[in-house]
């Protein structure tokens, strides 16, 4: 098919699989928006399986560390499908959740290639991840170190740990000094200890959280400190074999600069390669966890505009998603999304609009103010760069179902790889305990959802005619 440039007002170097046909139709990857929408339906997530893979990369070879081993953080976006390629491109997974280790086990990584890490374990999840055999349990205060150390007693095997650190760095724009995440800096040398003394603890690694960094140069800062940290347990006889210095690389959105991978790679691995060598260390495995960089700019959220209303000084569209079904983030961090006008790219933006979700709550606002083509019912509409954190946030309010998701393959074939919520499935923790409702009272009213309008009115209609 014979595709026409877009416009530089709306397309953006970090959207290389977007080209439009001479309609003015957007295409990914080859696949048309059209028939998207029309066999999968709207809201739908779109994620571009070339562009994951491609950052992936980017990433692995940005850092020239003999023993570099990037996790990915599941957290940002959980699908299997999502889970398998970074598996297939060599990624370990950081699981912050019992349901992610899981979901890392059945999209077939080694229990060895999972680390937990998050704020609250309880014992079960403890002996679940110890039984699981993980690569580590990484502990945020020293009040969860003493319950691994007792889970260890009772279970009489010893459990690899990393203890996550805070070095309250304050550097530029960025500080750590008010996270809820780590062990304070003062008090990591008493954690270190008390993982010394506990007989079935072994301390491996020393983690550090990160989150939004805009300056690379904090990784540097907080591998000194975490360095310092690794000497210490030196002097104890404990050798340090993994440093893990988080996530938080930054994604690309509306027209905001953020430095890539690719900018600090060389420089930070020569800085802490030297770091090492002052500290005489043992090289250890280096640990990144990068999460949004890999998936946010590969993710496409798809509506259809279903009415337009005119208000004093502002015209709303109103579509089918919602903040909070499709992407929470536009409510919960006021999060800018820029909006393409996937089915008239070749019309000119003359009108000013603000898009509206679908639910019964006045703050469900998609997008402020956007210069569009002129809009009608019927219209579809694309955010862009959303493929990070809105699936796993997004919730059923107004008992609307969650969204569909589908993989555009580097061969140009569609792969649904989440199918739309089903009312049972969103009804299930209730009526399995209330007992209110008559199973085949459900599947009446599901069958009725299911109806396909479109088939029966066209076969009403060829009866009529006959």
């Amino acid at each position: 098919m014979p595709y026409s440039r877009i416009s530089k007002k709306y397309l953006k170097p970090r959207w290389p699989f977007l080209k439009q046909d001479a309609k003015g139709t957007l295409h990914v990857d080859g696949v048309s928006i059209k028939t998207l929408a029309e066999k999968y339906g709207t809201p739908l997530y779109v994620l571009v399986e070339s562009e994951i893979r491609n950052r992936v990369r980017r990433f692995k070879n940005a850092f020239p560390y003999q023993k570099f081993r990037p996790q990915y953080a599941s957290k940002c976006n959980s699908n299997l499908e999502i889970l398998r390629i970074m598996r297939e491109e060599g990624m370990d997974i950081d699981a912050s959740s019992v349901g992610e280790i899981i979901l890392a086990l059945l999209a077939d990584f080694e229990p060895r290639e999972i680390t937990f890490t998050n704020l609250h374990k309880t014992d079960q999840d403890i002996m679940f991840a110890a039984k699981v055999g993980v690569q580590a349990i990484t502990v945020d205060s020293t009040e969860e170190l003493a319950r691994v150390a007792k889970v260890a007693q009772k279970m009489r095997t010893r459990i690899r740990v990393f203890i996550r650190v805070n070095p309250l760095i304050q550097y530029g724009k960025y500080t750590s000094k008010h996270q809820q995440y780590g062990i304070a800096n003062s008090s990591v040398k008493k954690a270190i200890r008390m993982a010394k003394e506990a007989r079935y603890v072994d301390l491996i690694g020393l983690h550090f959280h990160g989150s939004y960094i805009s300056d690379p140069k904090v990784y540097e800062v907080a591998a000194h400190k975490i360095i310092k940290h690794a000497v210490y347990c030196k002097s104890l006889g404990i050798r340090i074999r993994y440093i893990d210095l988080g996530g938080g690389f930054p994604y690309q959105y509306n027209d905001t600069e953020v430095f890539q991978p690719e900018e600090m790679g060389k420089r930070f691995v020569k800085k802490f390669e030297e770091m090492i060598k002052k500290a005489d260390l043992h090289p250890p495995t280096l640990i990144f966890e990068p999460g949004k960089f890999m998936v946010a700019n590969a993710g496409i959220g798809l509506v259809r505009v279903i009415s337009k209303k005119k208000r004093p000084k502002k015209t709303m569209m109103i579509v089918d998603g919602s903040t909070y079904a499709f992407l929470p983030d536009a409510m919960i961090y006021k999060q800018y999304y820029e909006v393409l006008p996937a089915t008239k790219m070749t019309t000119r933006r003359t009108k000013e609009y603000t898009i509206a979700g679908c639910t019964c709550d006045c703050i469900d606002i998609l997008a402020r103010n956007r210069w569009l083509p002129t809009l009608e019912a019927g219209d579809l509409l694309t955010f862009m760069d959303c493929g990070a954190y809105s699936t796993v946030m997004a919730s059923n309010f107004n008992t609307l179902k969650r969204p569909a998701a589908v993989m555009v393959k580097e061969n140009g074939t569609i792969k649904m790889i989440r199918r739309r919520d089903r009312y049972s499935e969103m009804f299930a923790p209730e009526l399995d305990v209330l007992k209110v409702a008559d199973p085949r009272e459900l599947k009446k009213f599901y069958d009725l959802t299911r109806i396909n309008i479109d088939k029966l009115w066209n076969g009403r209609k060829k009866t009529i005619g006959k």
